[in-house]
This record gives C-alpha cells, structure tokens and sequence, in this order.
C-alpha cells in the first residue's frame, strides 16, 4: 500500500529500510512549547493572555524577602496578576495593613510606563466606623492622592461586585476591596476563585484587606498569598525626627506551599521601596502608634457610629 503525504497528496514509495529505520523525535512546534509554558504559568498565577510585556511579579526590593518567595514560576516576588490577601494582626493593627495594601499597589504601579490608577473599594458602614483615606497621609507616604479611585459600598456583596467589574479592566493598576469581620458575606471559595481568574485575564493586582478576621482560621479562599500585619516602631531619624513607617509582615499561606517567611519592613518615601530593619537595629517595642496616617477617623465625612 501506498503511503500518502497529507500536505502534498502524492503517492511515495515506500523505502527498501522503512521496517528497519529507527523513529526520530518530531522537535516540538513553538506554538506547542508557548502553549504548555502558558499552562505552567496559569498554574503559578503569572498573567499569560494579553502580556503587556511588563513585569510579570512584583518585589518588596529586598533580596532576602524576594528570592524567598520564588514558587512555581522560579520568579523573585509575587506575581502581579494574581489575588493576595492582606489580614491585620488585631484592629489597631487596621491602618498598618491599609498602608501596606497601598505601599505594595504602589510598586507594582511603579511599574508600568502608564500612570494607571488604584482602585480602593470599602464598605460605607465600617468606613464611618473606622475612617477612609486621608490624602494628606497618602502624600505623606509618597502615593499621589489623585491615582486613587474610591468606592463608598453600602455592603461586602456589593464591594466583591465592584471588585469583580474592577479586575476585568486593565486600565487599572490594583484592585484594593476593604472587608471586615470574620466572615463577610460573599467573601467565599467563588467569590475568590472569580477574581483570581480575571486577575490572570486582566494582569491587575487584586489585594483583599482583612480586618477583624482571624489569621489563625481564616475563610478558605483562593488567594495566591496570605500575609499577616501589624504594626512595628519606627526608628528615629537624625535630631529624634519620626521614622519610616514600619511593618511585621508574616507569610501564613503561598500557593507553592511557602509559609513561616517574616520581616518587619521599613518604607522609604522617596526611593519607593521597602528595607528590612535587623534585630540588633529595632526599636523597643512599646506599644508606639504607627508613622503614618494613611487612614483618620476625624476627617470630613467621617462619623463615629
């Protein structure tokens, strides 16, 4: 029988050694390489559909905390489109973990060669209750106030819909929703899992603030990371002038099974970048109210409840 080329459709005739040839290895088509390297990706969070060719993570800019959260994609940092969660160690630690959302959407921000704003969303109830975002503490903390779109939601169903419709858009830097309480209505496996797939369509960093949640039993989600927050003391500049704004940052959950990394964190205004304070460098821990104001409670349009 003859054989057929099923490009050209012409007989070929069979060779005299065709029984006796050995099966060469057929090199793999580099849209079949793109394709499974797509796959491996999906599954590490790392954005594949659309590249923009930016970045795919993000960094604290500190080496040690940086290759210690390579996963899957053997890449420094966190990925960019992919969702994390971001819980306060207690309520007084609430303005810490805002900072921190911020500071972290910030530098992935810094990224991009367009200025694309940061999408905060909070519930309008706990926002009376605790305060919103105070622009003069924004500027303080080198974010300018006018990359920030806020969104008042009258309940956590609402915010998690206008998280969902948030994500979808590329035109945005970040996705920052505010919940609070151990279990918010509609913060669940779906909820989660709808915004982790458009972080990946869209490439926009997707930040769930907790607080008033439990770090040691929290809600299963879909997050890519899990960090717990609180807040850390400064160390006094030159003449005793206030410090950096500090942070202890704890890694509870990666979905490459990292966890147990810890730092405390100094932010660097002008620089845009995080430090790491040593143990032989820290300032006694004394119960010291955070550098920074990222939130008040006492601006216009808040009351207390």
């Amino acid at each position: 029988m003859n054989n057929i080329d099923s490009d050209s459709g012409q007989a070929l005739e069979p060779s005299p050694d065709t029984s006796s040839a050995v099966p060469q290895a057929t090199p793999a088509k580099p849209s079949a390489l793109r394709a499974r390297l797509a796959r491996i990706l999906a599954t590490s969070g790392v954005r594949t559909a659309e590249d923009d060719g930016a970045p795919s993570h993000f960094t604290f800019g500190i080496d040690s905390i940086d290759t210690g959260l390579r996963g899957n994609a053997g890449v420094d940092g966190l990925p960019r489109a992919a969702l994390h969660e971001l819980h306060a160690a207690s309520k007084d630690d609430r303005t810490s973990t805002a900072a921190l959302a911020l500071l972290l959407a910030q530098r992935c921000r810094n990224l991009d060669q367009e200025e694309r704003p940061i999408l905060w969303i909070s519930e309008s109830g706990e926002a009376r209750r605790q305060g919103r975002l105070y622009p003069p503490g924004l500027a303080e903390l080198g974010i300018d106030p006018d990359s920030i779109i806020h969104i008042d939601a009258p309940d956590s169903i609402a915010a998690l819909r206008a998280a969902a419709d948030g994500v979808r858009s590329s035109a945005l830097a970040a996705v920052i929703i505010e919940l609070s309480g151990k279990r918010p209505k509609g913060l669940d496996m779906t909820a989660t899992r709808r915004l982790s797939l458009s972080a990946q369509k869209s490439g926009v960093l997707s930040l769930v603030l907790r607080s008033g949640s439990d770090p040691d039993n929290p809600l299963p989600t879909a997050a890519f990371s899990r960090w717990q927050v609180a807040t850390a003391p400064s160390l006094a500049l030159e003449a005793n002038a206030p410090g950096h704004p500090a942070f202890d940052i704890t890694l509870l959950r990666h979905r490459s099974g990292l966890y147990g990394l810890s730092a405390r964190l100094e932010w660097n205004r002008d620089e845009q970048i995080f430090r790491e304070q040593q143990s032989e460098q820290r300032a006694p821990d004394i119960g010291a109210v955070p550098a920074l104001v990222a939130v008040r409670a006492d601006h216009q349009g808040t009351r207390a409840a």
